[in-house]
């Protein structure tokens, strides 16, 4: 009546990567804690201690007790202490008791009054997709018309006078 049904477990060994589930526990490095090193997670860190070294995370809060001293990669920040470094997030928000000291790389940015950002803010651009002319796509020299009469009094010309030229 109250059984639980049996999950089949996979233990293949394609993908022993540790890093593959993701927890929706926040990983939490509590204001007593100091790491030295790179800090990576898939899921989301809320940091108020000092980290000495590089983060990547998906989400990142940094408490008004949090310090990173060096490069930061996230898909979303709140900063609520200190960044000494870059700070490349798409979606940044700079409370007021933040010190950001480095660039800052965004797609979207949210600044609070108070905040105190030494360094450069610098909107990240997606990728556009750029397709190559062809030889097709170019106008050939009898298709381009002439704006102005030759016996125009003014000079003036939209169109390459040497192109016409040599129709």
């Amino acid at each position: 009546m109250f059984s639980k049904k049996k999950q089949k477990v996979d233990n293949s060994s394609s993908n022993n990567s540790p890093l593959k589930k993701i927890s929706q526990t926040p990983s939490i490095i509590s204001e007593d804690v100091r790491m030295t090193g790179t800090l990576i997670s898939q899921g989301e860190v809320q940091l108020d201690g000092r980290i000495d070294g590089d983060i990547k995370a998906e989400h990142l809060v940094i408490g008004s007790t949090g310090v990173v001293e060096g490069i930061v990669e996230a898909k979303s920040v709140v900063v609520k202490g200190k960044i000494i470094g870059t700070l490349n997030a798409s979606e940044v928000k700079i409370q007021h008791t933040a010190h950001v000291n480095g660039d800052v790389l965004h797609d979207t940015l949210s600044i609070d009054a108070g905040a105190v950002i030494e360094g450069s803010l610098k909107q990240r651009f997606e990728k556009e997709n750029v397709e190559l002319i062809n030889d097709k796509s170019k106008p050939s020299v009898s298709e381009v018309k002439v704006l102005l009469k030759e016996d125009d009094a003014s000079g003036l010309s939209f169109t390459n006078k040497k192109a016409v030229e040599k129709k």
